[in-house]
């Protein structure tokens, strides 16, 4: 079974599909005609895997997260069709008129530190013919960064280990640093084309990373800043047919 088909069975089997959709709310906590009850919505984890999902023409979906008072937070919703808004709050109501942390058309992410316990996320479609496809994730480099099912482990300094990529496939790897240490991720692509991406965040991709390699062809140099798990994404980009390539950590 290939990675892809393992991450897809994961997905499904963590209850993907469409959220639970708000009920219009009237109240104390609403100050306009229409807002958004999310109290029976559905969890997200933080730093997992971005989950997609779909919203139909108006419709809105909710999410609500688990917070540390004091912990730095980004909720990022990417629309890869349509547009949409997103809105968090720690309220269970949410105002959209009036709500403080809203990301109109879903492009930059919402940062915050948290106040609360509990926060509540509201997607809205804005009214598309065909609705929206999005993902949605949490970050925070203050949480968990235990590694996700499926994340690779890598020695520094052993020899080169061969993988195959197929279309829009995402492989993880993960090692771990020395602070002080200087290291070098090479990739090297035998067939086809992959951009290579270096964080702490577990569910490092093109959306969270503190370095880049975009096709692979220079390698990744830096000096730890801290002692760690260090997490790499190699993602396929172009080729229909996939990728095949080699990597490696080394330190001198």
């Amino acid at each position: 079974m290939s990675r892809k088909a393992l991450f897809l069975i994961m997905v499904l089997l963590a209850g993907c599909g469409p959220a639970v959709n708000p009920e219009e709310a009237h109240g104390p906590a609403c100050q306009s005609e229409v807002c958004w009850d999310l109290s029976n919505v559905s969890s997200l984890m933080i730093n997992d895997f971005p989950l997609p999902d779909q919203l139909v023409p108006d419709e809105v979906h909710g999410w609500r997260f688990s917070t540390t008072v004091g912990h730095t937070y980004t909720v990022r919703v990417k629309v890869s069709s349509g547009t949409s808004h997103t809105y968090v709050s720690s309220s269970v109501i949410i105002d959209p008129s009036n709500n403080e942390l809203t990301d109109y058309y879903s492009d930059t992410g919402i940062t915050f530190t948290a106040l609360d316990g509990d926060y509540f996320i509201a997607i809205q479609d804005t009214g598309n013919v065909l609705g929206s496809d999005y993902t949605v994730r949490i970050i925070s480099y203050d949480e968990n960064l235990d590694p996700l099912p499926g994340t690779i482990n890598l020695l520094v300094n052993d020899e080169p280990k061969s993988f195959k990529l197929v279309p829009d496939e995402i492989v993880r790897f993960m090692f771990n640093g020395i602070r002080g240490g200087d290291y070098t991720i090479k990739v090297t692509v035998i067939s086809g084309q992959t951009d290579t991406f270096l964080s702490l965040i577990p569910s490092v991709d093109d959306e969270a990373y503190e370095l880049a390699d975009f096709y692979s062809n220079d390698g990744i140099r830096f000096r730890a800043a801290q002692t760690a798990i260090y997490f790499i994404a190699v993602e396929h980009r172009g080729s229909p047919i996939g990728s095949d390539y080699t990597i490696q950590v080394t330190s001198p």
